[in-house]
């Protein structure tokens, strides 16, 4: 590093200081090229909403206080088979709450094998009578939500009959 010398007066002399110019201009420049890079790669905002659909049919299918199967004695949830009597309104407003009323809203149409509806039941059924026509019809903006749809093939318990069907879960998101 050059160093600054005092001149007989104790003045800096000019000469130093132009000699400076281009350390000081190297240093802005290496500043500059952090500040973008730092701005460039930090990711503030982050997009939730393609994770919120999954995590919701997660809760539904593999809560053991949901709508499916619950062995009593070791208490292990059978993701791919529906208790039929579990398959209402209450319980799953009861398995999935959360703190704000607009929350994420879901139908299950439980369907048996040649497609016939069996029985549907509503996760948030106010909001998602209020949010299922706006987003049927693509209606944008910050009231609207957005439809995710998803078909399982599962087994229903009905009277302790195993059969096999279909779930069809529709997923609305609000915006």
């Amino acid at each position: 590093m050059v160093q600054i010398r005092l001149n007989k007066k104790g003045d800096v002399g000019a000469e130093e200081w132009l000699e400076q110019i281009p350390y000081i201009i190297l240093t802005l420049v290496v500043m500059a090229g952090i500040f973008v890079l730092v701005n460039y790669y930090i990711n503030l905002n982050v997009n939730v909403k393609p994770v919120e659909k999954d995590v919701i049919l997660n809760r539904i299918l593999y809560a053991p206080n949901s709508i499916m199967h619950v062995d009593n004695v070791t208490g292990v949830v059978y993701p791919g088979i529906i208790e039929l009597s579990n398959f209402t309104n209450e319980v799953l407003d009861k398995s999935i709450i959360y703190s704000y009323e607009r929350h994420a809203a879901a139908k299950l149409s439980l369907y048996n094998q040649d497609k016939k509806l069996i029985k549907a039941a509503y996760l948030n059924s106010v909001w998602f009578d209020r949010l299922e026509p706006l987003a049927r019809n693509d209606i944008a903006g910050a009231a609207s939500a957005q439809l995710y749809y998803k078909s399982l093939p599962i087994v229903y318990m009905e009277n302790d009959v195993k059969q096999a069907g279909f779930l069809e879960i529709e997923v609305l998101i609000p915006n």
